[in-house]
């Protein structure tokens, strides 16, 4: 068990202090410093920013599935988010994950989403999906990577899914693909 020392403590007080708007002034002696961040009514959406468009974001190196779900999950804004391989298996989950998992929801979305391609061949694979239920919702994208066909990457209410953004969580799960089996 590791302990904290009190200065510590009080300088990640002042620090989340100043980040939720409740405190301003001088940054606490020692304290690292930061990225500030404009505010959300200012910000520019990712189809706004003549800086730097989605498709020209770096990418991150991550090495895990809960650290590119984490990832996706501030990407989306969603409460939880899963990885389903080919096979319907659950590779990998974030955010507020059930007692019993995502095992079911990720057979299920990924059965759903290979009978959706058989009813209208001619239309193409589906790539995405929402499932409305009467207190959440389920969207959820196919991400083919080289070979390695039909990996679903999905979230539990997200907010923030929209093409762009899947375009940005497929291009990254590419990125780190190799590392993520």
């Amino acid at each position: 068990m590791s302990t904290a020392v009190s200065s510590d403590l009080d300088i990640a007080r002042a620090l989340s202090r100043r980040l939720s708007g409740l405190e301003t002034g001088p940054e606490p002696a020692g304290a690292a410093p930061y990225l500030r961040l404009a505010a959300a009514a200012g910000a520019a959406g990712p189809s706004e920013s003549p800086d730097l468009p989605v498709a020209d974001e770096p990418l991150n190196d991550f090495s895990r599935w809960d650290e590119l779900l984490a990832w996706s999950l501030y990407k989306v804004r969603s409460s939880a988010a899963f990885a389903v391989d080919p096979q319907g298996f659950v590779i990998g989950s974030s955010g507020n994950v059930p007692a019993d998992g995502f095992e079911g929801v990720g057979a299920e979305l990924t059965y759903v989403m290979s009978q959706a391609d058989v009813m209208k061949p001619e239309m193409g694979s589906l790539r995405s999906v929402t499932l409305e239920f009467a207190n959440k919702r389920v969207a959820g994208f196919r991400a083919d990577v080289g070979d390695a066909e039909g990996f679903v990457i999905a979230f539990i209410d997200a907010e923030g899914l929209n093409e762009a953004t899947r375009d940005q969580i497929a291009r990254q799960l590419e990125h780190s693909f190799g590392v993520l089996l």
